[in-house]
């Protein structure tokens, strides 16, 4: 396990608080920009119950999520526990879903001749992980 690219994959996650989801399914491809919160390497979102996201995640649980800095493709599952990482307000007649990371590319911000740096996640062991 690489500690240094884990925690920077934390840090990242944890200071993003809205991103857009992708998701593609029967519904057909769906983009929205939705509220999210990281804890440790997984990132929570905060979806609308009436979201096509949530139809096309029940046949379909690969999704992208993206920022300015940061593309993430991962594995999506609705859950239960970490619905205090938003407010009871914002929870109202919303699902949070959990994205479990497959591949996290961190886009070169301040220095657009740079390549994107790639962090893989090993899907049967969070815990290992390798830059690519």
């Amino acid at each position: 396990m690489l500690d240094k690219l884990r925690d920077r994959a934390i840090q990242i996650l944890a200071e993003t608080h809205f991103c857009t989801l992708a998701t593609a399914g029967p519904a057909g491809l769906q983009a929205s920009m939705v509220p999210c919160a990281g804890r440790g390497t997984a990132l929570y979102l905060l979806i609308p119950d009436t979201s096509d996201h949530l139809f096309n995640l029940e046949s379909e649980p690969e999704v992208a999520v993206t920022t300015e800095s940061w593309h993430l493709r991962g594995r999506a599952a609705i859950v239960q526990e970490y619905a205090n990482l938003f407010s009871s307000e914002q929870r109202q007649w919303h699902t949070v879903i959990r994205i479990t990371p497959l591949r996290l590319h961190i886009l070169p911000v301040n220095a657009p001749a740079q390549t994107a740096e790639t962090i893989d996640f090993d899907e049967r062991n969070q815990g290992n992980q390798h830059s690519g």
